[in-house]
């Protein structure tokens, strides 16, 4: 069975949904968190989902490029991952360091109490670790960090996931279409530089049978082929039933860097080999103002010709 699969079939896997006036934790398990941007973001996240938030301890440690130590990341990521009481887990900010404490992390409080990781970017790792070793779905949507300069509409949506709603259908309003046709299966979604590191290791979910989002920042148009071209070559994306592309941020040459194809060419041209439905252009991402929030592992519908992705599930279990 894969780990996609296994959230259909464990009911009680999905985490129940998010009232007012409980507990959350915000945790900082990657990159040191700019404190203006996150004080901002913290108070748009107060407004819009009244709580008790728990901030981690390390929220202002800075240790190099990692917010803290791998020790300290990691017993705030247990705190928040053991602590009964907690409805959901919502991720500073992303940069680099969840890998690195994937091996160490222990998923029997989320197996014990499901509760969805909220986060992207770097957060990729962490949302795909619960999928394989708890079966409990996550939330690929906005960091903390970011809320303050995101669309309402994008913040809203968070909220609706995490209180059990099914969201409004999803439209790539400029998008181009590289394959056509209607696909359905399970969610996954990440940033495309942190899947192609968990290739090879426990944490890669199949992703054979699914629909596959993906994003990316800051990465030169060679090294998304080179990306992509691992993921195929590995066999990650046998199976996939199709793909929506978010945003590729900040992914051009150089002004000085050599002439070639752009990001979207490479992407077109690496994954149009697949033949199953794919389209480009969906507003998630690392663009300041636009973060839609996808539940990952929950069933969603395709529909390609329409630019259009369906959430058919809410991510709660009630």
């Amino acid at each position: 069975m894969t780990a996609v699969a296994a959230i259909t079939k464990r009911a009680d896997a999905r985490p129940p949904r998010v009232e007012p006036d409980g507990r959350a934790h915000v945790v900082a398990p990657s990159g040191p968190v700019p404190a203006q941007r996150f004080d901002r973001g913290l108070k748009v996240l107060r407004r819009a989902l009244r709580h008790d938030y728990v901030l981690a301890d390390n929220m202002q440690e800075q240790a190099g490029y990692f917010a803290g130590t791998d020790r300290q990341r990691l017993d705030a990521l247990h705190r928040a991952l053991l602590d009964p009481d907690c409805d959901a887990i919502f991720c500073a900010r992303g940069g680099y360091g969840a890998t690195r404490l994937l091996s160490a992390l222990d998923p029997s409080g989320l197996e014990r109490r499901p509760k969805p990781i909220v986060g992207f970017s770097d957060v990729t790792a962490l949302l795909c670790w619960a999928l394989v070793r708890a079966g409990v779905p996550s939330v690929h949507g906005p960091v903390v960090t970011q809320l303050s300069t995101l669309d309402p509409m994008d913040v809203q949506r968070l909220v609706d996931i995490l209180s059990g709603e099914i969201p409004a259908p999803l439209s790539a309003e400029e998008g181009t279409v590289l394959r056509g046709g209607t696909v359905e299966g399970p969610l996954v979604a990440g940033n495309l530089e942190v899947l192609r590191s968990l290739v090879g290791t426990r944490y890669m979910p199949r992703l054979d049978g699914c629909i596959l989002a993906i994003e990316e920042v800051g990465e030169r148009p060679y090294r998304i082929d080179r990306s992509l071209t691992q993921l195929l070559a590995s066999g990650s994306l046998r199976g996939v039933r199709g793909v929506i592309v978010g945003q590729l941020t900040g992914c051009e040459e150089p002004e000085n860097g050599h002439v070639g194809p752009d990001a979207l060419d490479v992407v077109t041209e690496r994954l149009g080999t697949l033949g199953v439905p794919i389209v480009t252009g969906f507003p998630f991402g690392h663009a300041e103002n636009r973060n839609a929030a996808l539940p990952v592992g929950i069933p969603a519908r395709l529909y390609a010709d329409e630019c259009t992705l369906e959430v058919l599930e809410p991510l709660t279990a009630d």
